[in-house]
């Protein structure tokens, strides 16, 4: 069945068009600074029950709710000083934040659980989108359960085009990795759920205390308390296979001759390319351009047709924590 889905330019007259879609219950496939997102009704409970089906995301893996402002955020959650806290220095942009929830928000978004992760985004389409309507916006990342997430309106119409009727165009994602996601149900104890573009490093120094690490769920057939914890994901449907930075792998011979199999280094080597098949995500090894570019390019290789992608490691520290949190799942078969 040929794509029957719409790639609108952000134009006026698009914004009314697919917030009219969002008015009537549909979903749409939007830009954030993050990635791209599949974005329903987040106060109804078939708009969310459309969004798991669109995507064949399992029930118990929530939704991220996106509101135009704090003001219409705290409508919906009980916020506590820690929450205003970080509103106060990330808001709009790239930081989830998981409180406890108001009856509004519908259970199906939160997995059952009466916890619901939050954000305030940053993307001038996405807010055009919310400000033209009464309700917040769930938005998963559009794409099939699972698979890479979509930094580029094609991606979402070649993955999804059959199942959706709109999506916005809005060039490239800013950071090409999802939202860092921090727990501040308890507010004298937060922990990090996600790792994101707001690194660790930044979250403790604001609000001046360590956070615990709790990246993973605590089981892969339970409610998750926020998405991106299962302990696959981000899956190309090539395998993945991962080496430390600033190695080679160990089968680096048999890769170099293998036409099905691509190595995918942080930088440009300063060598002539081992490899037939060699790939880099930056020229200098920058570890916010390789975040920017990891899942295109995972994406665009894979669409290619190699069975097999060797993946070079970022340092884990920064926004290398979530590179790698990335990657590690990828790789998990």
């Amino acid at each position: 069945m040929p794509n029957r889905c719409t790639i609108y330019e952000p134009t006026e007259n698009a914004l009314d068009i697919c917030a009219q879609y969002l008015r009537d219950g549909e979903v749409v496939g939007m830009p954030t600074e993050t990635v791209y997102g599949l974005a329903g009704n987040g106060l109804s409970e078939d708009s969310a029950r459309k969004i798991f089906s669109v995507k064949g995301r399992p029930l118990i893996d929530p939704l991220i709710v996106h509101f135009a402002d704090v003001a219409g955020a705290i409508k919906h959650v009980e916020v506590n000083a820690a929450v205003e806290t970080l509103a106060a220095k990330f808001w709009p942009g790239p930081l989830t934040m998981v409180v406890n929830k108001n009856d509004s928000i519908p259970n199906i978004v939160t997995a059952g659980l009466p916890s619901v992760a939050i954000r305030v985004p940053q993307h001038p389409i996405f807010r055009a989108v919310l400000q033209r309507l009464d309700f917040p916006l769930a938005a998963p990342s559009a794409n099939p359960f699972g698979y890479v997430s979509p930094t580029l309106a094609k991606h979402v119409h070649n993955t999804l085009g059959e199942r959706i009727s709109a999506v916005l165009d809005g060039g490239p994602c800013s950071f090409g990795l999802e939202s860092t996601i921090v727990d501040l149900r308890d507010p004298e104890n937060p922990s990090i759920l996600r790792h994101g573009p707001v690194t660790q490093e930044a979250l403790s120094d604001t609000l001046g205390r360590d956070l615990a690490d709790h990246t993973f769920g605590s089981s892969d057939k339970k409610a998750q308390v926020a998405p991106g914890q299962l302990t696959q994901h981000y899956s190309p449907r090539a395998k993945v296979h991962l080496f430390e930075l600033g190695t080679a792998p160990s089968n680096l011979s048999d890769i170099a001759v293998h036409e099905n199999c691509a190595i995918i280094f942080n930088a440009k080597p300063l060598f002539e390319p081992i490899a037939k098949h060699a790939y880099w995500l930056s020229e200098d090894g920058n570890t916010e351009t390789v975040a920017h570019n990891l899942f295109e390019l995972i994406q665009r290789l894979d669409q290619q047709g190699y069975t097999e992608l060797h993946i070079e490691l970022s340092a884990p520290t920064g926004i290398g924590k979530a590179i790698n949190d990335r990657l590690h799942r990828a790789a998990a078969k």
